[in-house]
């Protein structure tokens, strides 16, 4: 059976920052996949930011926003923060409608991103 959602993994120069890609279908389906795989990814950060590009995440349904936003609170409780970066025009939309992006930085693309450091 295909995965519905697949994370790439990635390392984001030297202060330990990291990268993840998401592929794919947010939903139940798809959170079931990788949750323990963000966890580990999450509990074993050690940066400051973590960047999730949505680039290729084709939906995201209210669990999958519930998960970021405990994402974003666990960081920001430790001093560090989320970063998304690259949403397709539906994702976009929804984070406008429910407020992400007065919550947490979104950025179109990971160039914005690095250019506003």
């Amino acid at each position: 059976m295909d995965r519905r959602l697949i994370l790439t993994v990635e390392k984001l120069g030297e202060a330990g920052d990291t990268l993840v890609k998401f592929n794919g279908e947010f939903d139940k389906a798809g959170h079931d996949e990788i949750r323990e795989e963000l966890g580990n990814v999450i509990n074993n950060f050690k940066g400051i930011t973590l960047v999730f590009d949505l680039g290729e995440l084709k939906f995201i349904n209210s669990e999958g926003i519930g998960y970021f936003m405990s994402i974003h609170a666990h960081l920001v409780k430790d001093g560090k923060k989320l970063v998304l970066v690259g949403p397709n025009a539906h994702v976009a939309d929804v984070f406008n409608t429910i407020g992400i992006m007065q919550i947490m930085p979104v950025f179109n693309t990971m160039n914005d991103f690095i250019n506003q450091k």
